[in-house]
């Protein structure tokens, strides 16, 4: 193990003088100088203070701020598997269409395969979107479909697709905001997405927010693995940790400052398999999420990721550590300690008690979302702290399982427990292998026997005294240790395992209620009288949403065209049936379709739709009256008086050989004249001996008739 002998490799010139001045040879002082300084100070770094008393940003506040549109995006890593939310860093927009960039991951990635989701919908895309020359992927089901293109780089790229920089290329001085061939993002993972607005009447239902959320599931960055020596993508607890300290921008490691135990025992015991109670298994530890990193140092930016591991770091001299959350058995048993005095505390002060914990972790099922697990309470320590309730809350935002956060959450109960210590204490020269997160057992003889039991090493300060008790050099080495026990990390999925309730998340909008279905009348009844004339119109209804609405929508369209945007309706328009109802102007003859949904608080409804709805018009027109007709030399003069009515408009004449008006033909076209008014006509090139038959009507607006009138009839001249 990493926790043995982990010597500090540095030679101290200073030391080896106060030895040579005290008598020693200078073989002897080199000697001395060089045993010395090979034992660094160490001290175990509890990241579950930090985690559960240094609140950090959940999940969903880390996506929040990473989907605000901006040109100097954070600089975050995405490890494991999960779903990243991508920053806009450019969606300018051309003609109908926008053509954005969103920042994935401030690094190449793996992402092999991927799904992406906009405004948490999903967008099932067909096509190669890793061909940045190429068409992209395109969506193929509603609402995207024939409305959105997909490019994605993965880091390895030199350019934008090649349709941003010919469809959407930068023109300097007319179109400097689109794109040039260097916008390129070098380096990054980024995804490239061309969004067509669609027809105006389906864009609020498409795209809710511009630019729309942008979140892609997959796997991410690329990790070495210093076991293998190859660099591929992970989600080993240990490797990512070792990962964002060694690349971070802020103060990388060397891999000379990491100390091994990050390169071989953590890995390991985060690779190692534990059972589940639904008959599976999964790794010990795994890591998930986005870390974003800020001003600060480092390490306090990793403790969230360290907690959802149940690791600590250690400092070992001048290197850092990986305390895996494991036990680690006793490596040395301690039958004395130096020193005149020590102290034995065996109780916390209240503000840093818990006896009751929430945790809080990365939920798949939820789309990576936080969850939060059953509150543990801690067995026994409510009564042990005389029934005063401490509650803290620990998140875990890089703990992708929720079986692995029941596991931490056990883990940091029982170690937050912890009262009893030894402080102040000198362990003796057999101690020097151990280091902070290392146990040792502590076997004392009475009276000091009731202290015995396994520790572990929360400091330990290896010196020397150049001249110890019998005058010569002596080993010292002060410690703090905390009473440990191997129960903590017991795990027995039939009875620690809790059932999680995991809600599938439904893309539909339904947080408002669609309306009733519609019902329309049409004809005289809805049709307005403006005393000149006529308007149709349909009069649709529809029974409220039984959710809390500020108003309702409604869009109509001539079948097969468009759908156009009719008029908002308030909430509290009721008819005498309590329907919600409005009016569409239309033209008699033609059909349409109308379609209606709610507003409210919590979004819009689906859509209530129509179809094959014509508005009527019904005119009872007066017949023309006073008819006559006169024959003549191979023509008949007809005459009718128009009525007196306020809806005429014109006269038709129409003749026939018999004296029936279905068998009649129009002679001519209508005749628009006033009303009260003597029109006549004249039927040419009869004939001899011919007798006809007339019969006139009136027309009015909207193809409006009257009955056909009494025939008249005439016969030409012999």
């Amino acid at each position: 193990m990493p926790f043995l002998a982990p010597l500090v490799a540095s030679i101290t010139s200073g030391i080896s003088s106060v030895a040579t001045a005290l008598g020693f040879s200078a073989a002897t002082s080199a000697t001395i100088a060089s045993s010395v300084v090979k034992f660094g100070a160490s001290f175990l770094i509890n990241s579950a203070i930090s985690a559960i008393f240094g609140k950090k940003p959940k999940a969903q506040d880390v996506a929040r701020d990473l989907a605000q549109p901006t040109t100097a995006p954070a600089y975050r890593f995405v490890y494991g598997e999960c779903r990243a939310t991508g920053t806009p860093v450019g969606t300018p927009v051309n003609g109908a269409k926008i053509y954005g960039a969103w920042l994935l991951n401030s690094r190449a990635s793996d992402l092999s395969t991927f799904t992406l989701y906009l405004d948490k919908r999903e967008v099932v895309l067909t096509g190669n979107a890793f061909d940045l020359t190429g068409a992209g992927a395109t969506a193929t089901e509603a609402p995207f479909l024939n409305h959105v293109n997909v490019w994605v780089s993965r880091g390895d790229h030199t350019a934008p697709p090649t349709e941003f920089t010919t469809d959407a290329a930068y023109v300097g001085g007319t179109a400097e905001h689109l794109w040039k061939t260097t916008d390129a993002w070098k380096g990054r993972t980024m995804i490239w997405l061309k969004l067509d607005a669609g027809a105006s009447g389906e864009r609020q239902e498409r795209w809710p927010s511009t630019p729309p959320l942008v979140e892609v599931e997959g796997q991410w960055s690329l990790i070495e693995d210093p076991r293998t020596g190859t660099t591929a993508w992970s989600e080993n607890h240990a490797l990512c940790c070792r990962d964002a300290l060694m690349n971070n921008p802020i103060r990388g490691y060397q891999s000379g400052q990491i100390h091994a135990s990050f390169d071989l025992d953590g890995p390991n015991a985060c690779d190692e398999v534990v059972a589940l109670n639904s008959g599976g298994s999964e790794a010990r530890y795994t890591c998930a999420g986005t870390l974003v990193f800020s001003d600060g140092e480092i390490e306090d930016q990793l403790n969230p990721m360290m907690m959802s591991g149940a690791a600590d770091f250690i400092r070992i001299g001048g290197k850092l550590g990986y305390a895996a959350g494991v036990y680690r058995a006793p490596t040395e048993t301690l039958t004395y300690l130096l020193g005149d005095s020590f102290e034995f505390p065996d109780m916390l002060p209240g503000s840093e008690l818990v006896n009751q914990l929430r945790v809080t972790y990365l939920s798949p099922a939820r789309g990576f979302e936080t969850a939060e697990l059953t509150p543990l309470d801690i067995p026994g320590a409510l009564d042990s702290d005389g029934g005063v309730s401490a509650v803290k809350t620990m998140d875990l935002p890089f703990c992708p399982s929720a079986t692995q956060a029941m596991r931490v959450r056990k883990i940091t109960g029982l170690r937050l427990r912890r009262q009893e210590r030894i402080q102040g204490g000198t362990l003796p020269p057999e101690a020097f292998n151990l280091v902070g997160g290392a146990t040792a057992a502590i076997a004392l003889p009475a009276p000091y026997d009731a202290l015995n039991g396994v520790y572990e090493i929360e400091g330990i300060h290896p010196g020397f005294d150049p001249i110890g008790e019998s005058g010569e050099v002596a080993m010292r080495m002060p410690a703090s240790l905390v009473k440990h026990d191997a129960t903590i990390y017991d795990w027995t999925p039939a009875t620690d395992e809790e059932e999680v309730f995991n809600v599938t998340y439904d893309s539909t909008r339904t947080g408002t209620a669609s309306p009733g279905s519609i019902s329309v009348t049409t004809g005289d009844a809805v049709n307005l009288s403006t005393g000149g004339g006529i308007i149709p119109r349909i009069r649709f209804a529809f029974d409220p949403s039984t959710s809390s609405i500020t108003a309702y929508e409604w869009q109509y369209r001539e079948t097969a065209g468009d759908y156009q945007s009719g008029n908002l309706i308030g909430q509290e328009v009721r008819d005498g049936s309590g329907k919600v109802f409005d009016y569409l102007t239309g033209t008699p003859g033609q059909t349409y379709e109308i379609r209606v949904r709610a507003i409210g608080p919590n979004g819009t409804s689906g859509w209530v739709e129509i179809t094959g709805v014509t508005p009527v018009v019904n005119i009872t027109i007066d017949i023309p009256i006073e008819g006559a007709a006169v024959g003549g030399a191979g023509q008949i003069t007809v005459s009718f008086r128009t009525p007196n009515d306020a809806d005429f408009r014109a006269i038709e004449f129409y003749g026939s050989n018999t004296n029936d008006s279905g068998a009649a033909s129009l002679i001519g076209t209508a005749i628009y004249t006033s009303q009260n008014t003597i029109v006549s006509i004249t039927e040419s090139s009869l004939g001899t001996s011919v007798t006809r038959y007339y019969f006139a009507r009136s027309r009015g607006d909207y193809n409006s008739a009257s009955a056909f009138t009494a025939s008249v009839s005439a016969t030409t001249d012999p």
